[in-house]
């Protein structure tokens, strides 16, 4: 799952220009274009943790496969009881010819209510089931959503960056940015932090434990915090898999609705 990889002030654009060999649209696209093979499979814990140091933890296993162009992923709640059972299902898609977004497909599926509803465009910036990632978080956001700019170049834990400011388009969007910082000799983000509509800082993310498993990189371990609110979720993956042979029909509504994946 490339939680993040979306994830991420004008006033700072005023600074004095540096040199940078290269854009900011090139590191966006190579770090949104990070190949995580035809298929892929993993389990992963979900810390939940509120202001008060109270948590409780989720088990989700979640299975990509590529189709064409087209990347479907299914994450399916597994523990514990009140949860089991729950699925998301989304589709993403290539950008339109036109260089407009095409918005992803996706479904949810709640065991109470025995069957899924589409989840809309407007809903792709609310918490996803209780945690302080969005459904927009666990996709893969658009490239064609937003804006690029560098803002710099910094290192995080001893590793060379750029910053990467992504600025949405839409000026009703939950989240009016997101500021990244990608390490530049593999493109994968190591820390992030997201503004709200006022320019207010809202989430901060923390990226550890990266590693290279079957030639793909893999961030194991990641952290959001709403440092509005205090609440935080702990990702913490294992079992990852790339290229094993996947049912494509598990990525159906109707495998949603029939349990497949329980």
């Amino acid at each position: 799952m490339k939680l993040s990889k979306t994830i991420l002030t004008a006033a700072l654009l005023c600074a004095p220009a540096i040199a940078f060999s290269q854009s900011a649209d090139e590191i966006a696209k190579k770090s949104h274009d990070l190949p995580d093979g035809n298929t892929s499979s993993m389990t992963a814990v979900l810390t939940l943790i509120d202001k008060g140091g109270k948590s409780r933890q989720r088990e989700v296993a979640s299975y990509g496969i590529k189709e064409g162009a087209v990347k479907k992923e299914v994450m399916v709640f597994r523990t514990p009881k009140d949860v089991a059972g729950v699925s998301y299902l989304t589709f993403d898609y290539p950008d339109n010819a036109d260089g407009t977004p095409k918005d992803s497909d996706s479904w949810l599926y709640l065991p109470a209510m025995a069957k899924s509803r589409r989840v809309s465009g407007s809903s792709k910036d609310d918490d996803f089931q209780g945690t302080d990632f969005t459904y927009d978080d666990i996709g893969n956001r658009s490239l064609a959503k937003d804006t690029f700019a560098l803002l710099g170049q910094e290192k995080v834990d001893g590793a060379d960056c750029w910053i990467l400011e992504c600025t949405a388009k839409d000026k009703n969007a939950k989240i009016s940015r997101r500021v990244f910082w990608i390490q530049k000799d593999n493109y994968v983000t190591r820390k992030g932090e997201y503004y709200d509509k006022t320019n207010k800082l809202k989430k901060e993310l923390k990226c550890e434990d990266i590693t290279q498993i079957s030639g793909y990189w893999v961030t194991k371990k990641m952290t959001m915090t709403n440092v509005q609110t205090g609440h935080k979720t702990v990702f913490e993956s294992k079992d990852h898999k790339f290229d094993a042979p996947l049912d494509k029909n598990y990525f159906t509504v109707s495998a949603l609705e029939r349990e497949l994946l329980k």
